[in-house]
């Protein structure tokens, strides 16, 4: 009996013991943001105002967002292609007008009735904003290769940034390079990172037009190559981290920045 007493106290106490890291990158530390809020199958839908502000709450940095840009330049948080989707319209954001999505919402059960939320509400709403930082996953629908396309897309993200004077609080991701270089020429100071099909493509771009970073599923990277990241002086961002092991998964690889599913779990680990 004493013997099972033991054993079960050993037990019970090996579980209480906080799990450590040796974090070991170019930020010193490890950006926890959650991924469009709280992620996937959570009680919100991801991007929305409720989800954002929910993420927010549990004491991360910072969340990504997916961006779309409305018909009239009105940058929105939504994430696919076509609204159809998972809201009650049909077609691209870029087909709308703002005061037309205004009256989108979602439909797929569980998430009834939660409506698209535009960054002016978002950061309009945010107490202390400065103490946040977002990722801005620049969806580029309908796919549209025009100049003048990516130019307004630009011109509203200035915009709203210098509102809120957010030049140091926000970093972009997008798999086009051609709409990178156009956000650094406009803004060189802006943090950019590619989002590549494979590292050995992410670090080809990232270093020849001399960007922020990478950001990358945490599958298609490992820790020797995170590590030839940071040997170019590139930051790195993973994200598709789902679950609590996959959590303790990709701390252990030595990111800079992890986008998750499970923010709570992810601070409490780094806390």
């Amino acid at each position: 009996m004493k013997k099972f007493l033991y054993t079960l106290l050993i037990i019970l106490y090996s579980s209480c013991q906080k799990e450590t890291f040796n974090i070991n990158n170019l930020n010193g530390d490890i950006l926890v943001m959650g991924h469009g809020g709280m992620g996937v199958s959570h009680a919100y839908p991801m991007n929305t105002f409720e989800s954002i502000m929910h993420c927010i709450n549990l004491g991360v940095d910072g969340t990504e967002i997916d961006v779309q840009m409305t018909k009239d330049g009105v940058l929105v948080a939504y994430h696919d292609k076509e609204l159809s989707n998972k809201t009650n319209k049909c077609g691209l954001v870029n087909d709308f007008y703002w005061s037309d999505l205004q009256s989108a919402y979602y439909t797929s059960v569980p998430y009834l009735n939660y409506s698209i939320l535009s960054l002016e509400q978002l950061f309009s709403n945010i107490d202390n904003i400065y103490q946040h930082k977002f990722i801005f996953d620049c969806k580029l629908y309908p796919n549209n290769d025009s100049l003048f396309f990516y130019q307004s897309f630009i011109n509203s993200f200035r915009e709203i940034i210098n509102k809120y004077s957010l030049q140091n609080n926000v970093y972009f991701e997008s798999q086009n390079p051609d709409f990178l270089i156009k956000l650094k020429n406009d803004n060189p100071q802006y943090k950019l990172f590619i989002y590549p099909p494979s590292f050995e493509t992410g670090l080809e771009t990232a270093l020849n037009l001399e960007l922020f970073g990478i950001t990358i599923s945490t599958d298609k990277i490992s820790k020797q190559q995170i590590e030839i990241a940071h040997s170019n002086n590139l930051f790195i961002s993973i994200w598709n981290v789902n679950s609590k092991n996959e959590n303790i998964s990709a701390i252990n690889k030595n990111p800079d920045c992890i986008q998750t599913d499970k923010p709570r779990h992810l601070v409490n680990l780094l806390e």
